[in-house]
């Protein structure tokens, strides 16, 4: 998941967060919690999460979007390789793309993020120079 590596990072305080948001849903005490990272904004609902990318170039509903387009510059006589990239075809068709939203239920995104954090926190102690025989 992108959401891990570029808003949750190796940061276990926000992953606490998240798993806060979480039980305060399971438990009744809110209906909805939203989260705004780096890239990606989530809403956790007890129906489930949904994670949103910020930029809406990150993932496209239109993968056969239009490529720049190459045309030949008046002066191509004097070099061969001179041209002009008219990218306003690639434009438009990115501001036409709306960002596909990620949906997953509420139980599997707190397996998932107990799973990162787990991760980031074995990854924390496995640094052989916290060793006591480290020389």
């Amino acid at each position: 998941m992108t959401f891990l590596e570029t808003d949750v990072q190796g940061s276990d305080h926000i992953c606490h967060d998240l798993m806060e948001d979480l039980i305060a849903i399971d438990e009744g005490a809110d209906t909805e919690r939203e989260f705004i990272g780096n890239a990606h904004r989530v809403t956790m609902t007890s129906a489930g999460v949904v994670i949103e990318a910020l930029a809406d170039d990150t993932l496209t509903s239109d993968d056969t979007a239009t490529p720049p387009v190459l045309h030949a510059d008046a002066n191509a006589e004097s070099s061969p390789m001179a041209a002009t990239v008219d990218a306003a075809p690639a434009a438009k068709a990115a501001k036409a793309a709306k960002a596909i939203p990620y949906t997953t239920g509420f139980k599997h995104f707190r397996e998932i993020l107990e799973d990162w954090e787990a991760f980031i926190l074995d990854d924390d102690f496995d640094d052989d120079t916290l060793d006591d025989d480290y020389e």
